[in-house]
């Protein structure tokens, strides 16, 4: 289930890397040296490699996101510690909560690199 949320928040918007080599992708010469960007929300949300990928599902699986990249010299250190906050998060909201409910207009970070929220005002039902 962490793995669900964190694929549909995306909290890396962008990573943006220089080929060390010519390599040629789609169609499409990358040059050595030739700096290019890695779109996180975008690779998270591919139909060609997530089903039904606008779509949060809960038991998805297989869920080989780009969130904490794919591994190398890039892979978030954080990582774990995100999935574990996440799990138990909803594991101890569950049990104080029936319900809950978007209750005013969310507003963002202002952020090029890192996508967030400020404010999510709610309405909750107590179990």
């Amino acid at each position: 289930m962490a793995d669900e949320v964190i694929r549909w928040a995306t909290p890396a918007t962008y990573f943006r890397r220089t080929a060390t080599q010519d390599y040629d992708m789609h169609g499409k010469t990358i040059r050595e040296g030739d700096k290019v960007l890695y779109w996180f929300a975008s690779g998270n949300r591919d139909d060609s490699y997530f089903d039904e990928p606008n779509r949060v599902n809960l038991m998805r699986s297989p869920n080989k996101h780009l969130a904490f990249g794919l591994g190398g010299p890039h892979l978030c250190l954080g990582m774990w510690l995100a999935r574990l906050e996440v799990t138990v998060l909803f594991q101890e909201l569950s049990k104080r909560i029936t319900d809950i409910k978007a209750d005013g207009p969310q507003l963002f970070l202002r952020s090029n690199f890192v996508s967030g929220l400020k404010s999510l005002p709610v309405r909750i039902t107590r179990a």
